[in-house]
């Protein structure tokens, strides 16, 4: 009867042994790959969540940032109809001055004997009516007008000699002009007055 005998059992032992390590090292691989996977879908998880965060954050900031806008527009509208009322005030109140200027130049200009019956304004063309003593008067008025830093375009419409009113005889007349004030002329000419 022969018997098998293994001359070199090592061999064999050391081909198990490369057998386990290999499988462990495998499984160990495998295991690894698994967890850094893991690892990476955990660590992309968490930048989506962050950047949906961030998402989230700007569009509220947006939304914020509209209102605020929005709020300013209206703002904005306020303020263009208080400067478009204010300018109407201003006009108004340059208007109320300037009839105010044009009565405290008139009577500067207008010499004794020469009364004042009506005077019409359009704006700053000013139309004045009235009586006279005499016609050197009326041409005294005409040069104060004509030579007055504030008055422009002076025209005589009309005079009418020998009018009976008051039981006397006057010349009537009828004088237009225009007002261009400044305040220095103003001044000037109230001063001069």
């Amino acid at each position: 009867m022969l018997h098998s005998v293994n001359l070199l059992p090592w061999r064999e032992e050391l081909r198990e042994r490369h057998k386990r390590r290999f499988l462990s090292m495998l499984i160990l691989g495998v295991l690894i790959a698994v967890l850094i996977q893991w690892a990476i879908g955990l660590y992309l998880q968490e930048q989506k969540h962050t950047q949906q965060d961030r998402l989230e954050y700007l569009n509220s900031y947006i939304k914020q940032q509209d209102m605020e806008i929005a709020a300013l527009k209206k703002v904005e509208q306020e303020h263009k109809a208080l400067l478009t009322r204010l300018s109407v005030v201003e006009k108004l109140q340059e208007k109320r001055n300037k009839a105010a200027d044009i009565m405290n130049v008139i009577p500067t200009l207008i010499p004794e004997g020469v009364y004042v019956d009506k005077i019409k304004m359009n704006g700053l063309h000013i139309q004045i009516s009235g009586i006279s003593d005499t016609t050197s008067r009326l041409a005294t008025m005409l040069d104060n007008l004509e030579s007055s830093p504030v008055i422009r375009n002076v025209e005589m419409h009309s005079i009418v000699h020998d009018k009976p009113r008051f039981g006397k005889k006057f010349q009537t007349f009828k004088v237009s002009f225009s007002f261009a004030p400044d305040a220095a002329a103003v001044n000037e000419e109230q001063q001069r007055g």
